[in-house]
């Protein structure tokens, strides 16, 4: 996949964590899809214009430069989140990363999903561990998971004890 949210050289964009990575590849594929949904958009309104014959007055530049405006807009919001959620996976002085959790943790800790997504993704990480009793003792020691699922750690926390013995 080719990255021109933010401007990478090949040796930055190795460098990258995998948090950073996946970070970056979610913010392409959106830039992706609002480059998409802008050229559908504008081919739509095109003929439109066409069909109307409309075309030669001052409607089609006026909402193509409205629809370019909404799309730059958009563009800049997804580059600046990427850019600050980057730095917070950045590892600090003390060996663990900013509000991503620690580097121990076997799943990915993103914040822009939802709680939902978030408890799936703990749930299957720890379903994966085939131990029940080590499994409980490792997510009851997880303090990254508290604070990443908020109120639905003890949910899964309920269904996570329901598998030991």
């Amino acid at each position: 996949m080719d990255f021109d949210i933010i401007d990478l050289t090949e040796e930055e964009a190795e460098a990258l964590s995998t948090i950073q990575l996946k970070l970056l590849r979610t913010a392409q594929q959106n830039k992706n899809e609002l480059t998409r949904q802008l050229q559908k958009d504008l081919t739509a309104f095109y003929n439109l214009c066409k069909t109307n014959n409309i075309f030669y007055a001052s409607v089609y530049p006026d909402k193509k430069a409205e629809l370019e405006a909404e799309y730059d807009y958009q563009v800049e919001k997804l580059k600046e989140q990427l850019i600050f959620n980057m730095s917070l996976s950045e590892p600090t002085n003390d060996g663990e990363t900013g509000d991503s959790g620690s580097d121990d943790t076997g799943y990915i800790v993103d914040y822009e999903l939802s709680y939902l997504e978030r408890y799936i993704t703990v749930r299957d990480y720890y379903l994966g561990i085939e131990d029940p009793d080590e499994r409980m003792a490792l997510f009851a020691a997880d303090e990254t998971a508290q604070s990443y699922l908020g109120s639905y750690y003890t949910s899964l926390y309920n269904y996570l004890s329901t598998f030991t013995t």
